[in-house]
């Protein structure tokens, strides 16, 4: 078993393995959707291998934004026990399980609806939304493609949640996996 001594390691550690899963089940799911839209609707990606190429930059920085909080979080849960996530599902009556999932999905679905509005007043939009919507059309490589800026304000809740609202570790991978895959599909561009 691999073990590291130093807590400052062992959060580095956290944090680059997360960002890495981050850009990891990114190039999967959108890959995966890429191939479903050539094979939907032949064409619809030609002639934007450039626009695509921009996409997988900017995501790739978001991948580790998103990944830093959630690496903190694991390390929090992981070293110190310091999260609201659990493993036991006896540790809360099982309806919770279901029921934290449609709390994170709706809180994050609130988040989202008013930072996007914010994202789209003039100021920050010029500052940085403007490159979330450089993608015409909008491909499966855009749904994480941010700006630096943006990406943190969408890294930060879920990984706030976690401290504040008990969720199974498995309905936390349900929240992130429903998350990217909506994410994905809106932006097929079909």
């Amino acid at each position: 078993m691999f073990t590291v001594s130093s807590p400052s390691l062992a959060l580095a550690v956290a944090v680059v393995a997360t960002s890495l899963i981050v850009l990891v089940r990114y190039f999967i799911v959108s890959g995966f959707f890429a191939i479903c839209t050539k094979v939907r609707v032949p064409g619809l990606y030609r002639g934007l291998e450039k626009q695509i190429a921009r996409e997988i930059s900017w995501s790739a920085v978001a991948a580790v934004i998103y990944g830093v909080p959630f690496g903190v979080v694991l390390w929090l849960w992981a070293a110190r026990g310091q999260t609201k996530i659990y493993m036991d599902l006896d540790a809360f009556p099982l309806w919770w399980f279901s029921l934290s999932v449609l709390l994170y999905l709706l809180l994050h679905d609130a988040w989202f609806y008013w930072t996007h509005r914010l994202m789209h007043t003039p100021r920050v939009y010029r500052v940085c939304h403007f490159v979330h919507h450089q993608s015409h059309p909008p491909t499966a490589w855009a749904a994480m493609s941010f700006h630096p800026y943006e990406a943190l304000s969408g890294a930060v809740l879920i990984p706030l949640l976690t401290l504040l609202i008990p969720i199974h570790i498995a309905a936390l991978a349900l929240v992130v996996l429903v998350m990217t895959v909506f994410g994905v599909t809106n932006h097929l561009g079909w």
